[in-house]
């Protein structure tokens, strides 16, 4: 069986691996460092964007693929965690979708009972070559385990689904020291060390798959602006659009929040959510920033917001063409309350920010003609936003990926990506005003194993930090990625 390629993947021995590598990783209880204006000295946010963790069909799709292929079509990252793999694969060790395979039986008991256990480890080995603050190395590692519960199976209550999902991560030198840019470089940057329970949901499905309600402690990039299928690329401008970078609550600050998903017809969907804002939130007295909606779950949704929400919606078609699948998406988000900024002359308190999005992207022809593999899949996507509340005004990305370009390589990945973002020319909320940034990405992912895959992975930065006492025209930076499944 041929599985697809993912850079996010899992493994419990590398998990504690990754301990020993980059430190203990004790729970997080302070707040996470807010997302910021490139260039800034404080923290940015992290990227999305990922998987859908509500797959309604659980298991295998009629096409044979595992439901982890099936979803990315619907979602990417290695940082949002989706309901596990149902299917395991062939042979252990070297063929099994999973490196402990069904251990003594254990797994297939459980889903049997309804419950679904997934865990993947991520290892990035970055190192920027030329053009940095730092000309350096650092290691980043993010280990997710999550559990899917079909509440029928363990409760008689048909089309709910029970979501937990655990996540640590560490980092031995911030990506920020080496090179401030906006939207991320690295997908998995944790913006320091935490352990959280990072989502924890219930989804009840309504009229079948035509409405389902999801309530809980949410990745809102699982079910909005997911550009590609893909889960290779390392630059988080491949899992969300720019607009969204300061205020979109995703990993690591996931939060509590509320989400309808319909599909009023065939080949259609709508869908809106109502998240936590308050990690955006500055009280306009003190200037005091709101808490951190990753590590304080729902409490924050349901009784201590200080009047701060995220508010995002999307639709459009879906469409098959001489049986290779594409869609496009139009969405729209507001962060609702005063929220922090940060321009020329320091952080200050503003109105959030409201903007548009969309993106769309097109199999363009599937290798083996039987849904297995990716072939060759075109995306893009555009972003805008009030230039008086957001530091971004405008961004664009174009990208590719190609599953089994080389016939002896069915399983390996090539992708290309470019992205390019436009700052405000408003110095209050951003340090980089009237200038932009633009990145180009290649990789290539070796599927060693179904469960196991290596990744050098290339970016090029143009003007990642435009103040000129950083002195960053441009940087390289290489990155090799191990990716596992356990």
């Amino acid at each position: 069986m041929v599985l697809k390629n993912r850079p996010h993947v899992f493994l419990t021995g590398i998990g504690w691996t990754l301990h020993m590598l980059t430190a203990t990783v004790s729970a997080q209880t302070g707040s996470m460092p807010k997302p910021f204006d490139p260039v800034g000295d404080k923290p940015k946010p992290p990227i999305q964007p990922v998987t859908d963790s509500a797959s309604s069909n659980g298991g295998q799709s009629n096409s044979g693929q595992t439901i982890l292929q099936q979803q990315q079509f619907e979602s990417v990252g290695p940082q949002s965690a989706g309901a596990a793999d149902l299917n395991l694969g062939g042979s252990w060790p070297w063929e099994s979708n999973t490196m402990t395979g069904d251990f003594l039986g254990a797994r297939s008991k459980l889903q049997d009972a309804g419950v679904t256990l997934q865990g993947t480890a991520t290892l990035d080995f970055v190192n920027v070559l030329n053009g940095g603050l730092v000309n350096g190395f650092s290691l980043l590692s993010l280990v997710d385990v999550n559990v899917t519960g079909d509440t029928e199976k363990l409760f008689g209550l048909k089309g709910g689904t029970l979501f937990v999902d655990f996540q640590t991560a560490n980092q031995t030198r911030a990506p920020v020291e080496l090179i401030p840019d906006y939207w991320g470089f690295d997908a998995i940057n944790s913006y320091g060390e935490f352990t959280q329970l990072a989502q924890y949901w219930y989804q009840q499905e309504i009229i079948g798959d035509r409405l389902k309600v999801k309530f809980g402690k949410i990745d809102a990039n699982v079910d909005f602006a997911v550009p590609c299928t893909g889960l290779n690329f390392v630059h988080s401008a491949a899992y969300y659009p720019a607009g969204l970078v300061k205020d979109m609550p995703t990993y690591p600050r996931q939060a509590g929040g509320l989400e309808i998903l319909a599909k009023p017809m065939e080949n259609f969907d709508a869908r809106i959510g109502f998240f936590d804002g308050s990690s955006n939130y500055a009280n306009p007295s003190t200037g005091v920033n709101g808490r951190n909606t990753g590590t304080h779950g729902l409490a924050g949704f349901l009784w201590e917001n200080p009047g701060s929400y995220f508010m995002i919606a999307e639709l459009g078609p879906d469409w098959t063409i001489a049986e290779h699948t594409g869609k496009f998406r139009a969405g729209w988000f507001e962060q609702i309350g005063d929220t922090s900024t940060f321009g020329v002359n320091g952080p200050g308190v503003g109105t959030g920010p409201t903007g548009a999005y969309a993106y769309a992207n097109q199999h363009v022809f599937d290798l083996d003609g039987s849904g297995k593999l990716l072939g060759l899949e075109l995306f893009g996507e555009f972003s805008w936003s009030d230039p008086n509340q957001n530091p971004s005004h405008w961004g664009l990305m174009l990208g590719s990926q190609w599953q089994g370009m080389i016939d002896a390589r069915p399983s390996d990945t090539v992708g290309v990506l470019w992205a390019y973002n436009q700052f405000s020319s408003n110095e209050n909320v951003t340090t980089s005003p009237g200038s932009s940034e633009a990145i180009l990405e290649a990789f290539y992912n070796v599927q060693v194993t179904p469960w196991f895959s290596i990744q050098p992975d290339m970016q090029y930065l143009s003007q990642p930090s435009s103040v000129s006492t950083s002195n960053i025209p441009g940087a390289w930076i290489f990155t090799m990625r191990l990716s596992f499944v356990f």
